[in-house]
């Protein structure tokens, strides 16, 4: 996996492409964290990167709200409590309208 620094981006981005279409990514860093990510792509693959990208981003859209369900004690919730909570959350919400 090759890596580039925002500077070095912003500084050559031409040099930077030339590295991504050789090895096929390259992880864009500002200040040592990873910030972005080129990879290689032509017309013919672009909408399949492109799904899979929004793909990835919703599982890990998931993955928090799994995390913070787990955190708050959520993930043990029947379907009956969460029918419940829904009840209360719209009596509560009619009620300040």
């Amino acid at each position: 996996m090759e890596f580039a620094n925002v500077g070095e981006f912003r500084q050559n981005a031409a040099r930077v492409f030339d590295r991504v279409r050789r090895t096929g990514e390259v992880v864009i860093l500002r200040n040592g964290r990873p910030v972005g990510l080129l990879v290689a792509a032509d017309a013919e693959t672009i909408d399949s990167f492109r799904v899979a990208a929004q793909r990835t981003r919703a599982q890990l859209a998931a993955e928090r709200l799994r995390g913070a369900s787990a955190r708050r004690s959520l993930d043990r919730l029947t379907p009956e409590d969460i029918t419940g909570l829904i009840r209360r959350t719209r009596r509560a919400r009619s009620r300040r309208r």
